[in-house]
């Protein structure tokens, strides 16, 4: 597949439609699923989407091989749905790291174990959470980022991704109880 792709994607960056469509039809289900995390409305990741792989053609130029073209559009498709987020403007809190007390080992609970086996009722819950808590726990725990890197996707501090990562992990178990 890795060899397909690499051969497909020279042809995209020769302008082959046909090319275009295989890496479309090959990538468009998951790209609009990240965007749908993020955005919770059919018309806007469809929008994200889309908007995700016009970018992705015309930066075909700089993509590198050694990262999976499958990562590289997402990213992309992450950032579009949370510019695009961005427009209807979330309410970042900034919190300061100093005023809490951060466990050393950031193993998770016993308590938290239990709640991901339930994970329909998790998912239901993290649709409830305000957008800038439930994107920070969409891009953590579904994309799989860490919080340095959602911090550098969101602009925000890293200690505020993960106070907010703890907080929207706390109303999220207070729901499930």
């Amino acid at each position: 597949m890795e060899d397909l792709n690499g051969k497909v994607i020279k042809l995209c960056k020769r302008g082959d439609r046909k090319a275009q469509t295989h890496l479309y039809a090959a990538f468009y289900k998951k790209v609009y699923n990240s965007c749908y995390r993020i955005l919770r409305n059919q018309q806007e990741a469809e929008d994200a989407m889309q908007e995700s792989f016009i970018k992705a053609f015309s930066r075909l130029d700089k993509y590198e091989n050694e990262t999976p073209f499958e990562a590289w559009i997402l990213r992309i498709a992450i950032n579009t749905a949370i510019d695009k987020l961005r427009e209807n403007q979330p309410e970042w809190v900034d919190y300061d790291e100093k005023h809490f007390n951060f466990p050393e080992n950031e193993d998770e609970t016993e308590e938290w174990e239990l709640t991901l086996e339930k994970v329909r009722q998790i998912k239901m819950a993290i649709e409830r959470l305000p957008d800038a808590a439930r994107i920070i726990i969409s891009l953590y725990l579904i994309e799989g980022y860490d919080h340095e890197e959602i911090a550098g996707i969101l602009h925000i501090s890293s200690g505020n991704v993960r106070i907010q990562y703890m907080r929207a992990k706390q109303k999220i178990i207070e729901m499930l109880k």
